[in-house]
């Protein structure tokens, strides 16, 4: 009998403190915490938006494609958030181009339970020309997106063709 007293005790002893401290925690983070540059596609005359058929987007020097043979009005593209330049290679069936963005880094406070994001802005767009007429920078703060839900922010770039 005395043993099963102090085992009883002992479960309250260990149990207690484990449920006050779940009680305790904060929330999880609901927020996305992930940025990407928004690059509309537009037509160079009317300057209207556009859909673009069997677009391929991959970063430079990688093997594994944002976007394969997609019909795409808009691509979400992630900038290292290791380096100020990131290089894509935009690719149809009539041809590819590469696209530089350089930018600076920067953080931002999203909350206590979602901690902090990299932010950037962009400060300039090299592009070759074999598909792509022009680049033009619209909204030089990349920010928050969700893959998940589609939610993105203002157009970063706008590419014409």
């Amino acid at each position: 009998m005395k043993f099963s007293k102090r085992m009883k005790y002992l479960s309250y002893s260990l149990i207690v403190p484990f449920i006050l401290t779940l009680a305790g925690c904060e929330e999880f983070c609901e927020e996305s915490n992930r940025t990407a540059m928004v690059a509309g596609f537009y037509t160079l005359g009317a300057h209207s938006p556009v859909t673009r058929n069997n677009v391929s987007v991959r970063g430079m020097d990688n093997d594994s494609a944002l976007y394969a043979k997609a019909s795409l009005s808009v691509a979400l593209c992630p900038l290292n958030p290791g380096a100020d330049v990131t290089v894509y290679i935009f690719t149809e069936d009539a041809g590819a181009d590469t696209v530089t963005i350089e930018y600076t880094r920067h953080t931002g406070f999203i909350s206590s339970e979602c901690g902090c994001i990299n932010l950037a802005d962009i400060t300039g767009v090299r592009y070759t020309t074999n598909i792509i007429r022009e680049i033009a920078v619209v909204h030089p703060g990349v920010g928050k997106v969700s893959y998940r839900n589609n939610v993105v922010n203002a157009e970063n770039i706008r590419i014409y063709y």
